[in-house]
């Protein structure tokens, strides 16, 4: 798979305001969720000027090929003096794959401040002295996102060899970018929104190791707090709150290692139990196994 920056090099086609996002060869099949919310987060960026996004809520409607590029159309709903509004509708092949809302947020304005405090966790270092490598479950596709250095951080209270086997979540995860992504604060929020959807809705697993499970992301959305960089470590606290009828909730708080809650993810996958008789492509969703 390509680097971020390969990611999320859009091109401009002849029409106002649509774009084209570039096919990633991946050994996935099916186009990996962070990838489309990023391209299309990263659309709507085009489009606004003097603004930053605070908040995306995007909806998986259908698979995509990796093979082929995606189609970002983007309609301008809103320009306020403090506020925009974009409509983002990520299409392959004439079908509708991805849809998101963005709303955009002037900066300067101010008002009263709190944060929840951070969790207190090994070291980016000291989780990997412990063993705290990237989870059993997404080494072999983790092999395609090189320029990501991911370390969970061991949890002396679970059985880790079993979270392995199983592929369950993990709570804390530290992440960060290797490349040189320069430093563009539109840039870092649409790789934090790709790097949010990697590991977050295998939380729901956590209490169900040994479970065959069908897992897909059916939504996603993100709250921009503070300033931020991909390329320092951040820490991604990941719980499931609750799972049934097939479906589970995931939710993510993401803090600098100086403690600063930078963002919040929330995310509803599909947590079916598995019909070996079926094929991952007999739901709708964004599938991938990460």
């Amino acid at each position: 798979m390509g680097t971020i920056s390969e990611v999320l090099a859009l091109e401009g086609t002849q029409e106002a305001d649509v774009f084209s996002g570039p096919a990633i060869p991946s050994q996935i099949e099916r186009t990996f969720g962070g990838q489309v919310a990023a391209q299309a987060l990263a659309a709507a960026q085009r489009t606004v000027d003097n603004k930053q996004v605070h908040s995306l809520h995007g909806y998986f409607v259908g698979p995509g090929d990796t093979k082929k590029p995606l189609e970002l159309r983007v309609e301008r709903l809103r320009d306020g003096r403090s506020f925009a509004s974009r409509q983002v509708r990520v299409i392959q092949d004439g079908r509708l794959v991805f849809i998101m809302l963005a709303s955009f947020h002037r900066d300067g304005d101010t008002g009263p401040e709190h944060q929840d405090v951070a969790p207190q966790v090994l070291s980016p270092d000291e989780a990997a002295r412990r063993g705290g490598g990237a989870p059993y479950s997404t080494r072999i596709i983790l092999k395609e996102w090189t320029d990501w250095d991911i370390r969970l951080v061991p949890d002396e209270g679970r059985d880790d060899a079993a979270a392995e086997v199983t592929g369950a979540g993990y709570r804390h995860i530290w992440f960060r970018n290797t490349g040189e992504l320069g430093s563009d604060p539109d840039f870092h929020r649409a790789a934090l929104t790709y790097m949010s959807d990697m590991t977050l809705i295998r939380s729901a697993l956590i209490p169900h190791q040994g479970e065959k499970i069908q897992l897909a992301s059916l939504d996603h959305a993100v709250w921009f707090l503070r300033p931020f960089r991909v390329d320092e470590w951040l820490l991604y606290e990941q719980v499931s709150p609750t799972a049934s009828q097939g479906t589970a909730i995931a939710r993510g708080k993401l803090f600098t290692e100086q403690g600063e809650l930078v963002a919040l993810v929330n995310q509803e996958g599909l947590t079916r139990f598995l019909d070996e008789n079926l094929g991952s492509g007999s739901a709708h969703g964004n599938w991938h196994n990460v």
